[in-house]
Formats: structure tokens, C-alpha cells, sequence
């Protein structure tokens, strides 16, 4: 995206921000209800000849400050105070819905404890989540944001995530609850407040499905897209009514409980980090409308103020400390609280009556996929696989929804759980892409050792996903720089499970390859080949992959720079290849699980037109485990030349950081090579942010190697042994190493390598 378009479309954001600023703030200072109020004028909870006032609990919103409504729903509990109606603004919407539906103070106090919120503002695929052929899409690393395109122009999202986390676990803890779209009916009666994007008037919702209510009241501008709701695009409520005071006076309150949990203004001391300059917009957002709410709080009414401190808007790693100092705001006003107190026998019906659904009324009997994604009916179904005749299983449905998102082929999937005269019916909702099939993806690599030798690279990645409607892609690679690539390659599924398929490719690189001799450079090759390749192959679940074809390859090497060492060469290749592959990693860079297995056979025969009869394997295998904060990770490598004595272009290499970190990069060339080393790293600091994941990390290699000639001998004594220590990041562009390597005879290396290339 051109800085210019990034400028603009931030200037539009701030517009937008304004006017819902300005308007929500105006809508508020009368005493007129907001917009949707106004078909919303009835009384929820009150009975007829009921005397005891309307009491209305109002929980405003504040993100991760929001837990601290968990804290005065406990104390309310002990004191057994049943608000008639909630009325609830983002995040208290969600606190304030739940226990409106039938969650406990001590169940949502649970939800707190278990559900990772941070990872509901992590809109990408868990790598562990995604097809094997998906994971293959970080194999070479490049910057993980993709230019996308609807028709043939560049395409900007409504919001920088789509919300598929936040969707599950919304629709789940519904599903749990209640199966009803009328919130009058809940065992409280309920008001989410969101705001109108068009108008940025309160938006008052009572009826329809409660999760995508909760999901409109927290659906951060910018963050989350709006939600549709009756031609209507909803926003978070904070906009209009962070404090709804005056909501549900205009609904019917005689008497207000309001928390206020609303993110304060920091001073400049405080803004110094992305989250806390977050949270200080949304204080702009809110702070207007908020004091005009608190100017509406009557005698009779109660206001509950935690004091939150430092907690930001996005603290979730501190909620067990806001619920606690929410308990603790409650408690100060116990003396205020108690005369809201029911009977013994009032509360003993309440309770009697305030549960979740018992597990028999959640069987699902059937499970319905509305399919528009870019792929089959049966491909989807075939990706899905929900037990019917039993509960309703949140954790299972939520991993299913998440990993037939990790194909990549549709929108936000819901997964809805619909009363039918037949019993429940799951009804999946995979819709399409709001963008086309095509991307781009960028990529750059830069290697320095500091005595003269540097390598950099450009890459680019086109891809175009469902090709057809049978998953077919088309890839294409080009790469410029000190190592240039042309590559192309169609890949084709062929039944529903897409375990089977058809690859065909051709590309064309060249390569500079050093000739070392006594540690210095002698010469430099430039290798060229060409390729192309028809391969047959087997998915093996999420995990790994088999393939069987044959190639040909047309392979020239000249004298670049420095003596001619070696006479240059041609030669053609041909014959077949096998590759088993296994990838469980949890992440290219820096993992902290998984393993890594590469193991490839090529077999070049003269009858297939190959210059020579050549065999030639090669096997990389990785494990990574972790012992306390330490994150360890094993490699073995093998490489062998069988026939013929190896080209430059097929000769073992070894040589590098982490490959024998003292020497050169790939400075041993042989017919063969064996070679295994043990990485330790521990993270210094961790961002956990989607896409844009970023950590870094201090960390040492162990490493021994060699390469070997055709009759030479593998013995103890002729391995290599090596070292290095290093500090590294995982960053938008790339793994950055910044590291020093040391190997036996005293050669020693500082090394600065930011990205990979292909």
C-alpha cells in the first residue's frame, strides 16, 4: 500500500472518528431517548402492580478495565440484588449479556480465568490450525500482509481484523445460555447499546441473536468491521453511550446501579506505547458522551467507580486484578446497595430460574452448511466434521470452524446453533471473501558477515487461491538479487478432502557459489538451472505430505570471479523424484513446538535423457522442545551424492550461521555431508499481535559437521566442531540475527542476517 493511500485512508478513519465523536456526543445532551430507543419504549422487567422501583444495572464499556463488572456482579450476588433490567455499552454488554442470559458471577469470573482475550485481536490462522498446504505459504518468509485485489484494484478492509475469534467464542457462550432472540425474555432482561456508523446515533438492540448483539456493542471502529444489523452497519457503542445512564432511563429505570469503567485520559508521561496511544483515542471517543451520562444520575441512583489505575484498554493479562478491584469498589457501597436487597424467597426464585441450559436441550440433531465460498459444497462439508445425536460442543465445533477457516477460502464463518420442530440444527455459515482470489506477498533478505561476503535479495509472491472451484492454485515466484529466481507451479486437488493431488511447475535461477580453498575465496561460480517438474502426491492430514514425479533440469556452470579452479560445465538432468515431508511447527522463526522432517530422493537416468546416472538424497530432520523458559531445538542433517562425483550445482553444502557458524556461507562443497547442531533460545519480550506477531529472543547454537568426498571416510575425528551466540527477532520482514560464530582452527564470524530467501 503507497504511503499516500496509508495517508488517506488514516485521514477517513479520523474523520470518521470525529463525526461519531461530535454527533453521539449531541444526540446525548438532550433529554430525547436515542435513535432505536424509540421503538424500545417499553418497560423490560417490570411487572404489572409491581411497587418496588425499576432497578437498572448499567455497565459501561472499557475493554480489559471491563472484568471489574465481574467483581460488583459477585457482590450484588451476596447481596442478593436483581437488577430488573441491564443496559450495557462493549465490553459491558458482554459481561452485562451473559449474566443477563443466565451465567453466574462466578461462571463469567471463569470465562475471565480460561478465555485467552488477547487472541480474540488475532484475526490469523493458528499455524498448527491450517492445512498442510497453507503452512507451506510461510515456508520462505515474507512480510505476512497481502496485498489483496477486488477485481483488478488494490483492496482496503473494512477493518484490520475480521473477527473470526471473537465470533466463536460470542456465539458459543450464547449457545450455552439461551436459544432465544428476545431479550425480554433472558432471566433478566437485556439492552446492548452500539453505535450507527451512518449517523453515530445509540443504537438500543433487544431482540435477535445475542451474540452478534454483543459482537455489534464491542465492534471496535477500525479494529472490528461494522456489523449489519436491519440495514443497519453497528459500531461500538462507546461512540453514543459508553455509560448508557440515560438509555435506560428512557427505557423505564426508576433507579440506576452505573459502572464506570471507562478508559481515562493519560498524560503525555503515559503514551508510550501503541496500546496505551489506543487506549487514550478511545478516552476521546468516550469521555463526551460518558460526563453527559453521569450528569443524569438522580439521588436515588448509585455510582460504582473502580479505581483501575494503570490498567489500559487492553490489559487482559491483569483481569484477575480488575475483578478484584471491581469487588472492592462494590464493597464501599455496600451501604448504598443493600436497600435494593430481594426476599429470601424473591432471590431463591430468581436463582431458581437464572441458570444455563441444561446439556439435553443443546443436542444437535443435524448440522446444515450455507455454503457461497470460493470452493464446492463438498469440499466444505468434507473439511467439517461435528458429531450429531449429542451436547452442543463448543470447544469442538470453535476448532472445526477455525481449522476450515485455515484453507483460506471464505469470509467470517458463523456457526449457529437453530431450534428446529426436529431439535437443533448447526447451521454453518461459510461466506465468501469480501476480495478476490488474487495476493501478493513481498519479501526481502539481506546477509552480512562482515568479511566481504553479502548476499540480498527482492521476492515477490503472486498466488490465486481456488483457482477453481475444485481448490486448484496458481503460484508464481520471482526473486532479484544476488540470487535471482523465476518460478511458476499449479496445484491441483482432486477429491473432496483434498488428499490427493497434481502439481506441474517450471522455474529458472542462478546462483553465485564460492570455491573455497585453505578459508579464502578462490573463485565464484555463476550456476544457472532450469526446471520443470509433474509431481503426483498424498496430503497426510494437517501434518504432512508425500510426492512421487519426474523432472528435467538443464544445469550450466561458468567463471564468475577468480581462477578457474574448476573447468565450467553443462549437463543435462532428468529422471524422478521422491519427497516425504512432515511440518508441525507452530511457527517458521523461532518455534516453540513441533517438528520438521525433509526428505528427498532424486534419481537421474541417462534412458530419461540425463547426461549422467546420478542418485542423490537428502534428509533434514528438527524437533523442538521446551524445558522451563528454554526453548531447544535439535537438527540432524544428511546429504549424499551416490554415483557420480557431485557438480557445483548438486554438491552438499555446509557452511554459515548455524551451519557451522564459523566458516563461510557454504564454504565446504562435497559429494557428501553429514552435520547436527543444538539451538537454545529464550524470549526476551513477545508481541502478541495477529499477523504482525513479533518477538525477541537471546539464544546459542552447538553445532558439528562435515563434507566429505566421494572416498573419503566419516570419523569422529574429521567432524567440525562449531558455535555461536546470537540475539534474533521475529519481525514483519523477516527473522533478524544479529550473532557471532566461532569454529574449530579458529575461524570466527559476526553475522547480521535480516529475512530468507527463496
Amino acid at each position: 500500500m503507497s504511503s499516500f493511500a496509508v495517508a488517506l485512508r488514516m485521514a477517513r478513519i479520523a474523520v470518521a472518528t470525529l463525526a461519531l465523536l461530535l454527533a453521539g456526543a449531541s444526540a446525548r445532551a438532550g433529554n430525547e431517548p436515542p435513535v432505536g430507543a424509540a421503538t424500545t419504549q417499553e418497560s423490560p422487567g417490570q411487572e404489572p402492580g409491581q411497587a418496588r422501583p425499576r432497578l437498572a444495572l448499567v455497565l459501561s464499556g472499557g475493554g480489559a478495565r471491563g472484568a471489574a463488572h465481574v467483581g460488583v456482579l459477585k457482590v450484588l450476588e451476596e447481596l442478593h440484588v436483581k437488577p430488573d433490567m441491564i443496559v450495557g455499552t462493549s465490553m459491558g454488554a458482554i459481561v452485562g449479556g451473559l449474566y443477563a442470559a443466565g451465567y453466574s458471577a462466578a461462571e463469567i469470573y471463569q470465562l475471565f480465568e480460561e478465555v485467552h482475550w488477547k487472541q480474540l485481536f488475532v484475526d490469523r490462522i493458528d499455524r498448527l490450525d491450517r492445512s498442510y498446504r497453507r503452512k507451506q505459504d510461510d515456508a520462505i518468509y515474507l512480510i505476512p500482509l497481502r496485498l489483496r485485489f477486488k477485481g483488478w484494484k488494490p483492496y482496503l478492509p473494512p477493518a484490520i481484523l475480521g473477527g473470526q475469534r471473537l465470533e466463536l467464542l460470542l456465539r458459543s457462550l450464547s449457545v450455552a445460555a439461551t436459544s432465544t432472540d428476545d431479550f425480554d425474555r433472558l432471566s433478566i432482561p437485556f439492552r446492548a447499546v452500539a453505535a450507527d456508523l451512518e449517523n453515530a446515533q445509540a443504537v438500543v438492540i433487544g431482540k435477535g441473536s445475542l451474540s452478534t448483539a454483543l459482537r455489534a456493542s464491542m465492534s471496535i471502529a477500525g479494529m472490528f468491521p461494522p456489523v449489519e444489523i436491519d440495514g443497519r452497519l453497528l459500531v461500538d457503542g462507546g461512540a453514543a453511550a459508553n455509560l448508557p445512564v440515560g438509555i435506560a432511563q428512557s427505557l423505564g429505570a426508576d433507579t440506576v446501579i452505573a459502572v464506570d469503567i471507562t478508559t481515562p485520559l493519560g498524560s503525555l508521561e503515559e503514551l508510550g506505547s501503541v496500546f496505551q496511544i489506543f487506549g487514550q483515542w478511545t478516552g476521546y471517543i468516550t469521555e463526551g458522551n460518558r460526563l453527559a451520562d453521569l450528569e443524569r444520575l438522580r439521588s436515588q441512583d448509585v455510582l460504582i467507580h473502580p479505581e483501575l489505575g494503570d490498567i489500559s484498554f487492553m490489559a487482559f493479562e491483569r483481569v484477575q486484578e480488575a475483578i478484584k478491584i471491581g469487588e472492592e469498589a462494590a464493597r464501599a457501597a455496600i451501604d448504598k446497595l443493600q436497600r435494593f436487597a430481594l426476599d429470601d424467597a424473591s432471590w431463591a426464585a430468581f436463582l431458581a430460574a437464572h441458570h444455563l441450559r441444561p446439556e439435553e436441550e443443546t443436542i444437535v440433531s443435524a448440522v446444515r452448511i450455507k455454503n457461497s465460498s470460493w470452493v464446492d459444497d463438498d469440499i466444505i462439508a468434507a473439511h467439517v466434521e461435528v458429531p450429531v445425536g449429542v451436547p452442543y460442543d463448543a470447544v469442538r465445533v470453535n476448532d472445526e470452524v477455525m481449522r476450515l477457516g485455515g484453507l483460506d477460502y471464505s469470509g467470517t464463518i458463523g456457526a449457529d446453533l437453530v431450534p428446529t420442530d426436529g431439535g437443533n440444527e448447526l447451521v454453518l455459515d461459510v461466506p465468501t471473501k469480501l476480495y478476490g482470489r488474487n495476493s501478493l506477498q513481498f519479501g526481502a533478505s539481506f546477509t552480512n558477515d562482515f568479511q566481504g561476503d553479502n548476499d540480498y535479495t527482492i521476492s515477490v509472491r503472486h498466488l490465486l487461491i481456488a483457482a477453481n472451484r475444485r481448490g486448484g492454485e496458481w503460484e508464481n515466484v520471482a526473486q532479484l538479487g544476488v540470487s535471482s529466481l523465476l518460478r511458476t507451479e499449479f496445484y491441483q486437488p482432486f477429491d473432496p478432502s483434498m488428499k490427493w493431488f497434481a502439481s506441474a511447475g517450471a522455474g529458472s535461477r542462478q546462483d553465485n557459489w564460492d570455491v573455497w580453498i585453505d578459508g579464502e575465496v578462490a573463485a565464484q561460480y555463476r550456476v544457472k538451472r532450469q526446471e520443470a517438474h509433474l509431481d503426483f502426491g498424498r496430503v497426510l492430514g494437517r501434518w504432512g505430505e508425500l510426492r512421487a514425479g519426474g523432472f528435467y533440469g538443464h544445469e550450466r556452470g561458468r567463471v564468475r570471479v577468480g581462477l578457474p579452479i574448476f573447468s565450467a560445465y553443462e549437463e543435462e538432468d532428468a529422471g524422478y523424484r521422491l519427497s516425504f515431508s512432515v511440518d508441525t511447527l507452530d511457527a517458521i522463526a523461532f518455534p516453540l513446538t513441533g517438528t520438521l522432517v525433509k526428505a528427498r530422493w532424486f534419481d537421474s537416468n541417462e534412458s530419461w535423457g540425463a547426461d549422467l546416472d546420478r542418485t542423490r538424497a537428502d534428509l533434514t530432520m528438527s524437533h523442538v522442545f521446551r524445558a522451563g523458559r528454554m526453548t531447544f531445538y535439535p537438527t540432524l542433517q544428511g546429504c549424499a551424492n551416490f554415483d557420480a562425483p557431485a557438480t557445483i550445482g548438486s554438491a552438499c553444502r555446509l557452511g554459515g550461521l548455524l551451519r557451522l557458524s564459523g566458516l563461510g556461507q557454504d564454504e565446504l562443497l562435497a559429494d557428501n555431508s553429514v552435520f547436527g547442531s543444538l539451538m537454545g533460545y529464550f524470549a526476551l519480550k513477545e508481541f502478541d499481535l495477529g499477523a504482525l506477531t513479533q518477538g525477541m529472543y537471546v539464544g546459542l547454537s552447538l553445532e558439528s559437521g562435515n563434507a566429505y568426498f566421494d572416498d573419503d571416510q566419516v570419523t569422529w575425528d574429521s567432524l567440525l566442531f562449531s558455535g555461536s551466540v546470537f540475539v534474533g527477532a521475529r519481525t514483519v520482514v523477516g527473522p533478524v540475527y544479529i550473532g557471532f560464530g566461532l569454529t574449530e582452527g579458529g575461524r570466527e564470524r559476526i553475522y547480521f542476517l535480516l529475512g530468507q530467501r527463496y
